[in-house]
């Protein structure tokens, strides 16, 4: 067995030689590096009961090797080798606790007497305080336990999530701490609680660890990052990858040391356990709380949940949203079709909405025909894009079949969000239900257009030219367009063509104005270049949260814009039927027309379920990026 280990750092390949040479006949094991970046990684793996350090290195020199050296590990022995007499140089190091400094030539004699003089000093003191060193080690580690055993106490996930960091926070002296929880069996990791002065840049919301990072985690064991003032704390139980916690900023000191990873290691055996129990306790609840006929679960689970969600978004500051969705025709269903038909039904409907939902995303039936969804971190524009998935998700299930005919299912959405619509279930929940009775109204559901594509729609709209009577300063119509009137927000409207263009520069004041909203504009044109030179706000478009997409177009054009598309399509009805068609979180509004001279005559409306699904049809039809 070796006397001891000895680690020797030099940029020649001359004292390597020489320190094997000297020490290893002597019992010792000795270990060469060049530089000091490669000896403090390695000191960061393993134990050496002596470093020597030559002065002259490039990159790190001697003093600064052995500063972070003592910096990470204050009890390690390191004796510093210098070619130059300088008497400033080893006072510095000396300064730094180095246990001796050695001028070459070495004499091997000397230098022999010294390292057996250090090591036998050194065992001198380790016996000396190992006695003090163990009561010590064995009250911190007590104190670390009782901590610990909090967490078993625990048994909600953003309770259990703050103590683990709040404790590891006040062990270590640390300013922050933020925790990962494992998603999609460990490929990513999603954010899920930060405390103190932790900041978490928006690329890290989930972080997807590969490579290095990706080995540390799989080995369970905490490890410092580079300058070695962060440190990563895994958090596993068994062989499975459950969270990752990201210690920050030790108080009054520039970096964690040796004796800090020891203690996380310590926290992340009990936080580990205490996590799978209530991740396993959670699933379990889960599973045990839906409702018999479907994978929904019941409305006592959902409100208690749901309370658990405004909570947290109430203190972080960050969104969530509530869809109500109801079968509109549930009644009619029952009075042709037995129970078992319709559950199954219903079931199917679950199922299919199960499959775009996220993990987060959980669904309660409230009755046979009332659904309730809801989106953690989604604002109301995320709630429209979720209610579009669903509808495209359902579009082939909603049709029930008896002896004589097809009868359809008819699958209505509307959604509310915090903060917006409301602080509370109550709040949100009217609020989604007031949106849902307001659809009986909406002229897409009173003319059934669900299954006509987008120029059917609006060829319908706008009827045959014979349908209009310009003999007064405006414009009336057939009775068979004027169904299509509302007085308080859709209207058949005769306009100089350049109103359209004022109609929109309106909207794109409104989006800078606000540009925190987001949204989407869509306008029909038949020459991109015409409506750019038309509008004087493309380029503060581009810090909104809106985008402005030009479709139809002459020929392709290539703009630096990121917010404003021309979208080139080869299709006849975008240079002959002008539209403008608006939509963000809070209003809505799309203009469709026939050119008449210098007049534009057609229909505009401002009713919000009608626009989304116009919007949503045009993209569908040719293709386009989804927004909405």
């Amino acid at each position: 067995m070796a006397k001891g280990r000895i680690l020797a750092i030099d940029d020649e390949k001359f004292f390597h030689e020489l320190y094997r040479d000297l020490l290893t006949p002597e019992g010792y094991a000795v270990r060469c590096v060049s530089d000091g970046e490669e000896a403090l990684e390695l000191l960061k793996r393993e134990d050496f009961d002596l470093v020597i350090s030559d002065l002259e290195m490039p990159g790190l020199d001697g003093v600064e090797t052995s500063r972070r050296i003592k910096m990470f590990n204050p009890d390690q022995e390191v004796i510093v080798v210098s070619g130059k007499a300088d008497v400033a140089t080893a006072v510095a190091a000396m300064k730094l606790g180095v246990a001796d400094y050695v001028f070459k030539p070495i004499n091997p004699e000397e230098f022999q007497l010294l390292i057996n003089k250090t090591l036998f000093r050194k065992a001198l003191h380790q016996e000396h305080h190992r006695l003090l060193d163990e009561n010590i080690e064995y009250a911190s580690i007590l104190t670390t336990y009782r901590k610990c055993l909090a967490f078993l106490h625990v048994h909600e996930l953003d309770r259990l999530g703050d103590l683990v960091l709040d404790t590891l926070m006040e062990l270590l002296k640390a300013e922050g701490a933020v925790l990962w929880l494992a998603g999609f069996g460990g490929h990513f990791f999603r954010r899920r609680c930060r405390r103190g002065l932790a900041r978490v840049p928006a690329a890290e919301e989930t972080l997807q660890p590969a490579g290095e990072q990706r080995r540390l985690i799989l080995k369970g064991e905490p490890a410092l990052l580079e300058g070695d003032d962060r440190m990563w704390i895994p958090l596993v139980h068994g062989h499975e990858a459950l969270g990752l916690i990201r210690l920050e900023s030790p108080v009054g000191r520039g970096a964690f040391q040796k004796s800090d990873l020891g203690v996380a290691a310590a926290v992340s055996e009990f936080a580990g356990s205490a996590l799978h129990n209530v991740l396993l306790q959670r699933a379990i609840e889960q599973r045990s709380l839906r409702t018999p006929s479907a994978e929904a679960y019941n409305m006592a689970f959902f409100r208690v949940h749901m309370e658990k969600e405004l909570n947290k978004v109430r203190r972080y500051g960050r969104h969530l949203s509530l869809i109500r969705l109801r079968v509109g025709n549930y009644a009619e269903l029952h009075h042709h079709f037995r129970n078992r038909e319709l559950e199954a039904a219903m079931s199917r409907i679950i199922e299919a909405i199960n499959t775009i939902l996220r993990d987060a995303d959980i669904m309660a039936m409230s009755a046979g025909d009332d659904f309730y969804i809801l989106l953690p971190e989604t604002d109301y524009w995320g709630s429209l894009i979720t209610q579009k998935r669903i509808r495209k998700a359902l579009s082939d299930r909603l049709t029930l079949c008896d002896m004589k005919k097809s009868h359809p299912i008819k699958v209505y959405m509307r959604s509310a969000s915090f903060p917006l619509d409301g602080a509370s279930f109550e709040d949100l929940s009217a609020t989604a239900e007031k949106r849902l009775d307001g659809l009986r109204n909406s002229l897409f559901l009173k003319e059934d257009w669900q299954g006509a594509s987008f120029w059917d729609v609006v060829g319908r709209l706008l009827g045959p030219p014979e349908a209009y009577d310009f003999s007064s300063q405006g414009v009336s119509v057939s009775p068979r367009l004027k169904r299509f009137q509302d007085g308080t927000k859709s209207r058949f409207v005769r306009m100089p063509a350049h109103h359209l263009d004022l109609i929109q520069s309106a909207f794109c004041r409104e989006v800078i104005e606000s540009s925190r909203v987001r949204g989407v504009i869509f306008r029909g044109c038949a020459d991109f270049e015409e409506v750019h030179r038309s509008l004087p706000y493309f380029e503060r478009l581009e810090n909104s949260a809106t985008s402005l997409f030009l479709v139809g177009g002459r020929e392709r054009v290539q703009w630096s814009y990121q917010r404003t598309l021309p979208i080139y399509i080869d299709a006849e009805p975008f240079s002959r039927v002008p539209f403008l068609m608006y939509l963000n979180e809070d209003s809505a509004y799309a203009f469709f027309a026939r050119r008449r001279g210098r007049e534009l005559v057609g229909f505009h409306t401002s009713d919000f379920y009608f626009v989304e699904n116009m919007i949503a049809k045009l993209q569908e039809q040719y293709q386009l990026q989804v927004q909405i």
